[in-house]
């Protein structure tokens, strides 16, 4: 019975709802094994584990699948598969064991790979070393125990299943019993195997094959795939009527997360200049919900909170711990931007425009490097249409600024801002070049390509981008670290080169500029490439399925979470190719 089923004998039979009890509908505990029946696959040894199993759990099902190996049919019959039945029924468990004799087509197959609970792989030979059903099984997420041949080596470990000898049935039984008898070990095995297996999906794959052809036929470079159609269908998904929820469970929302004023402002971001291109009213419709977010946050002495619980309320104490600078730069860029495209429409650039004066003439100030870059970025919106000579006078003061910063850390084999490079390095060099191009000052552009070279000298190698790791990220002096790499740091990447080629279109001022320097268009698109595999680990981040983008690259695995800052860092690196 379901509580459905409460409800109606409660409201159409008038039954006393005290006297109704829900207890569920049963299901099954699932074995299962598939693939094309011969004498090699082990199975009987199989069958002769289970009446122990059956014993402890009496509501198991054993289901094996699949015709039998047509050079098998064709030379013995079904001699096998006759063999295999009457063992069954010799140990007495006709009411466990289930054959199915037919070819299975992908979704058929999936289906029973779904209900499957623990996939047994018992083949016999030792020196197999590619197993299909084993790959399969893995792939979609389950526990596996197998004999220890070639390929079960390789891929199981004792995180994703259990391995044992041959033509042993007391192993197959103890190890059934053990992974029936504690659904939490089954379910993390078989979490495990999913997100190890990642590097199969067949996108990695087909990217696999295709660097290797590559070799061979250099018309099929990477650097020249087509960029994928622009996709809002996560971002829309992690948005509810409030604003965009900060985190993902794998493609759900997190909702238990909250909301921040950094992803919503890049939200809004990506949703201004989406509907600037395409003026699509959904585009619009995110933009309005992400805007409203901004106004709720905002704070009479014209800074913003950041953290907001999953109940709507500001997180004060959050708020209190962390230095904001850099979230109230990104939503006064965010404003800035809405407030000077035309495209928009004029109540929502009115409202933004009103809520960025609010904290301009307050003199909001700003001494973190990253948001001062942000508020270049926000100033530089306002002087595209605007020739304000209080608005140009500050940004003035803010690219001296980073100059000033830049005197006080460059050396000869150090060009940067600070002594360490972390994260969104670039839109350091990017303020600056938008600082040229409302200034018309030189020297902001000779700095911003100092440091874009020495950027791209320490994150581009052999036609890759790697950016820095998380986890010590390149400390002056020191090595840098390549772990966990953030699609954060590629979408600044991304956009101060597009920028930088837009800006000088695609020249160099400097004087003698490095003879193997690529084209600031070219370096964007090799950027790019790393959501699409052309990474370390070779695997597609940009998931095309649902639109999002996984949080990560670790060095054995990707987070395959898809939450807001890296979903949306995807779709800013995306549409800076839009112009």
């Amino acid at each position: 019975m379901t509580h459905s089923s409460r409800e109606i004998l409660k409201k159409d039979y008038g039954l006393d709802p005290d006297r109704i009890q829900v207890i569920p509908h049963g299901i099954h505990l699932i074995l299962s094994t598939f693939g094309l029946l011969n004498p090699g696959k082990g199975i009987e040894y199989v069958i002769e584990a289970l009446p122990k199993v059956v014993a402890k759990f009496p509501n198991v099902q054993f289901f094996v699948i699949g015709v039998t190996h047509p050079v098998v049919l064709e030379q013995a019959g079904e001699n096998y598969r006759n063999f295999l039945i009457k063992k069954v029924y010799e140990l007495n468990l006709a009411d466990y064991v289930s054959f199915y004799n037919t070819y299975l087509d992908l979704n058929d197959l999936f289906r029973f790979l779904e209900a499957t609970d623990v996939y047994l792989s018992p083949s016999l030979n030792p020196n197999q070393t590619v197993s299909g059903t084993l790959s399969y099984a893995l792939g979609s997420g389950h526990p596996v125990i197998s004999t220890a041949f070639a390929q079960a080596k390789q891929d199981i470990t004792s995180e994703v299943g259990i391995l044992i000898d041959f033509k042993n049935p007391q192993a197959f039984t103890d190890a059934i019993i053990k992974l029936l008898g504690n659904d939490r070990l089954r379910l993390q095995m078989g979490k495990n195997a999913y997100f190890r297996t990642r590097h199969m999906a067949w996108e990695n794959v087909a990217l696999s094959y295709m660097k290797y052809f590559s070799q061979f036929v250099p018309e099929l470079t990477l650097g020249q795939r087509k960029l994928p159609p622009i996709k809002l269908a996560h971002l829309a998904k992690l948005t509810d009527n409030f604003g965009i929820i900060q985190f993902a469970k794998l493609i759900e929302p997190d909702l238990s997360s909250g909301y921040t004023l950094d992803d919503n402002a890049r939200a809004l971001i990506v949703a201004t200049l989406h509907y600037k291109k395409f003026r699509i009213h959904s585009s619009l419709k995110l933009a309005s919900i992400y805007l409203n977010f901004l106004y709720r946050v905002a704070k009479p002495d014209g800074h913003f909170d950041n953290y907001v619980n999953s109940n709507r309320a500001i997180d004060e104490q959050k708020n209190l711990q962390e230095n904001l600078e850099d979230a109230n730069a990104r939503g006064l860029y965010a404003l800035a931007l809405v407030s000077t495209t035309k495209q928009i429409p004029k109540r929502f650039r009115k409202q933004a425009h009103f809520f960025f004066e609010q904290s301009f003439r307050k003199n909001i100030a700003f001494s973190s490097p990253r948001a001062i870059a942000f508020y270049i970025k926000a100033l530089n919106c306002l002087l595209s249409k605007w020739k304000e000579p209080k608005t140009l006078a500050v940004l003035r003061y803010y690219c001296e600024q980073l100059m000033a910063l830049y005197e006080k850390s460059h050396s000869p084999d150090w060009e940067w801002f600070e002594h360490y490079l972390t994260y969104s390095n670039a839109i350091l060099p990017e303020a600056l070049i938008l600082g040229y191009k409302i200034t018309g000052e030189r020297r902001y552009l000779e700095v911003s390509e100092k440091t874009l070279n020495f950027l791209i000298k320490h994150t581009f190698k052999d036609s890759m981008y790697i950016p820095f790791g998380q986890s010590g990220w390149f400390p002056k002096g020191k090595t840098r670290q390549y772990f966990d790499q953030q699609p954060e740091d590629v979408a600044a990447t991304v956009e101060v080169l597009n920028t930088m080629f837009q800006v000088t279109n695609g020249s160099t001022i400097l004087s003698s500029p490095s003879k193997d320097r690529k084209h600031y268009k070219e370096l964007a698109n090799i950027a790019f490439n790393w959501f699409l595999g052309d990474n370390v680990l070779g695997q597609v981040v940009y998931d095309r399925t649902t639109g999002g983008c996984h949080d990560g690259i670790g060095e054995k695995f990707i987070n395959l979470n898809q939450g807001a800052e890296s979903t949306i860092s995807y779709l800013l690196a995306r549409l800076s190719f839009e112009g």
